[in-house]
């Protein structure tokens, strides 16, 4: 019984962790990475005068930009 609970215990904090490094990605933290490719994904929409339903691409497209920006090469 004291086994199981040091292994869900050892569980949860190596979960805790993975947590913790996925926040802040490349130094930077995810909120901020989020509001960097909202305000490209605006400038985006905005470059084509919002005309059409091009959301999502606005997004993966601004994604894709600040993931360059940042140096990620997933």
């Amino acid at each position: 019984m004291a086994q199981k609970r040091r292994q869900s215990k050892d569980k949860k904090t190596s979960m805790n962790a993975d947590l913790s490094t996925s926040k802040q990605t490349s130094g930077i933290a995810t909120e901020q990475r989020q509001n960097m490719i909202a305000e490209a994904a605006y400038l985006i929409a905005e470059k084509r005068s919002f005309q059409g339903d091009a959301a999502l691409d606005d997004w993966l497209q601004a994604e894709s930009e600040v993931k360059v920006q940042l140096g990620f090469t997933e």
